[in-house]
């Protein structure tokens, strides 16, 4: 009788566009008037931010978890609404729900507990997560993102419980554009996708690697108010090298060895122009956790093509220089005076040192004495280009015409390094022998130990103190305790990237800015290091508290979109006489707003006298 197509519509009335009218109209039809398909209803799903009443049902507003407000709907609401009856009888505003969240989050003892309950508070009442975390950042920071996101990504085949974004395939390529038709949110501005090969220090974890692109975004939102519907998670699977998930049966990606080469340069390319097919070209789109062998080279190859960077590249890179920048008001020496030395010669060491020698080329010198202050060490020791194998195609900058090295130790007692940055993963690299030649090295040395999660760390903040006699300048890719040394309490500096990917992102998308330049990073380092005040130094921290990453954030975005209209990269037009306010008016707000309809009256007019159209002429019918 009907078309397969046909039946498809029948049986649920959640078509849209033209065929909604028939699907509905058909599904009135006796022969499907059957108890299985009682279940049906109408589109109502609510997209964007802005709703249009009659478009949702009562009880989708406790469904939902954009409009829930759970016992915060008023009496009026309840009633209007339809929803009377469907909770308890007690009214509780946001701040009470808050303290209820709190009182619930703390009673966990494990961290990774602590995250699935935050999780499901966001698939349950989305306000009521972003204020809880953007109000309280210094607590849940490290619930949500490193080091306790880590762990989860680790679990992530038992906490999988609901699609938070798409997984794209291998297997996919060739229709990457039908996918993205899936996610029902047209209005996306800020896509972050991983491949899953270099999930923090963990290594490859294939699939499993959602949980970062879902946490990043969360703090997108939380951290710089971009709204939560504007923001897309991706995993793109090309399977994994991790034999461990292989073998396990509760891996939830494709159980097969990562996919290289032409064919996954081919994948990538396709999605990269699907994004933008589907949302635009100022669509910003975020390498997150790809290995060195990609990261750098896609990073190089979609640049000036897109609206893209790589956080682990670019966003590592302008938080450590603003953390270098912070520390010349302590060590009195220029970025330029400094000689730094990277155990590790990666990513992230790279993006660190090319920021780091553009900050010394602004003061002064040229590009070629800049890198000359730079030495790395790798698995095979000093990048010298001595040595057996040369230097990597990637670190040609950093390579030095020296006697090659293999001792970590005795380079550092050689070259004389005042800063030493670690991005090796390698826990405890920074031994006492080390810190101690640093402490001899030069009165105020710099240690950085920016690996991540925390057991992947070059050094404790304790232990910098302890074999620097106290003069150690530190910070940390992840957060350490206060550290006790010779009577004094140091709070030191977290390295987080949070301090600048959402506010960059913020600036970027506030502007529709269509291409994002290295040197917005080192603006966005300026701005941090700006904002780290006397009373931070004073207990050893080079970054401002991270209950004022909010501020931080809407600081870079004003920055970052001056910028993007100086050097022509701002496509938002008229362009802003106010940024601030261009900014704000933007951003997403996480207290809950009444849910019933405007009320209004229009003015009364006088009754119209019919007996007046007597004798009038009207037009016959």
């Amino acid at each position: 009788m009907f078309s397969n197509i046909s039946k498809s519509l029948l049986f649920c009335t959640n078509a849209i566009g033209p065929n909604r009218a028939l699907a509905y109209a058909l599904t009135k039809c006796p022969v499907f008037l059957e108890p299985s398909l009682s279940q049906c209803r109408n589109y109502h799903e609510v997209t964007g931010d802005i709703i249009c009443p009659n478009m949702v049902r009562g009880i989708d507003h406790l469904r939902d978890p954009r409009l829930n407000k759970g016992l915060a709907f008023t009496l009026e609401e309840r009633q209007a609404l339809g929803i009377h009856g469907l909770l308890a009888a007690k009214f509780k505003t946001q701040e009470e729900q808050l303290d209820i969240c709190r009182i619930s989050i703390d009673r966990y003892e494990d961290n990774l507990n602590k995250y699935l309950y935050l999780v499901e508070l966001q698939d349950r009442n989305e306000k009521l997560f972003f204020r809880l975390l953007s109000e309280n950042v210094e607590k849940y920071l490290p619930i949500v993102y490193t080091p306790t996101v880590g762990l989860a990504c680790q679990r992530f085949g038992l906490i999988y419980r609901r699609p938070r974004g798409l997984f794209i395939t291998i297997n996919d390529k060739g229709h990457v554009f039908n996918i993205l038709k899936n996610w029902p949110e047209p209005d996306v501005r800020a896509v972050v996708f991983t491949d899953g090969e270099r999930i923090l220090g963990l290594g490859d974890l294939g699939a499993y690697g959602m949980g970062i692109p879902v946490g990043k975004l969360s703090l997108y939102t939380a951290l710089a108010g971009i709204k939560p519907h504007q923001c897309l998670p991706i995993t793109l699977d090309v399977g994994t090298d991790n034999q461990d998930l292989l073998e396990d049966p509760l891996y939830i990606g494709l159980r097969q060895r990562r996919v290289r080469g032409k064919e996954y340069d081919e994948f990538i390319d396709e999605f990269m122009e699907a994004c933008v097919q589907r949302y635009g070209q100022n669509t910003l789109l975020q390498f997150e956790d790809f290995a060195l062998g990609n990261a750098g080279r896609l990073l190089a190859k979609y640049r000036n093509k897109y609206c893209t960077f790589n956080d682990d590249i670019q966003g590592t890179a302008s938080v450590a220089v603003a953390g270098l920048m912070a520390a010349i008001r302590v060590t009195k020496r220029k970025l330029s005076e400094n000689i730094y030395f990277f155990l590790g010669a990666g990513s992230a060491a790279n993006g660190i040192a090319n920021l780091t020698v553009a900050a010394m080329v602004a003061e002064g010198l040229t590009k070629e004495q800049a890198q000359d202050r730079v030495y790395m060490f790798d698995v095979d020791g000093l990048l010298s280009t001595r040595r057996e194998g040369g230097v990597p195609e990637h670190a040609k900058a950093f390579g030095k015409n020296i006697a090659p090295e293999k001792s970590f130790e005795a380079c550092i007692a050689k070259i004389k390094p005042s800063c030493l940055i670690g991005c090796s993963t390698v826990g405890g690299a920074f031994n006492e022998n080390v810190l101690r030649q640093m402490a001899q090295n030069i009165e105020r040395p710099v240690i950085f130990a920016l690996s991540n999660p925390t057991s992947k760390a070059e050094c404790t903040a304790q232990d910098a103190y302890n074999f620097t006699d106290g003069r150690c300048i530190f910070a940390s890719g992840s957060p350490f305790p206060p550290v006790q040394y010779d009577g004094k309490e140091f709070h030191t500096g977290q390295g987080n990237n949070s301090y600048i990917f959402p506010g960059i992102a913020l600036g970027v998308i506030a502007t529709a800015t269509h291409h994002i330049p290295e040197t917005m990073f080192l603006t966005a380092a300026r701005t941090l290091a700006n904002y780290v005040s006397e009373s931070d130094l004073a207990i050893g921290r080079i970054y401002p508290s991270l209950s004022e990453v909010k501020e931080v954030s809407l600081a870079i975005a004003i920055e970052v979109a001056k910028m993007a209209y100086d050097e022509g990269y701002g496509c938002a037009y008229p362009k802003p006489v106010d940024f601030k306010r261009h900014i704000q008016m933007r951003q997403y707000n996480c207290r809950y707003e009444p849910q019933v309809p405007d009320i209004y009256k229009w003015p009364e007019y006088s009754k119209p006298n019919y007996s007046e159209c007597e004798g009038r002429d009207y037009p016959s019918h």
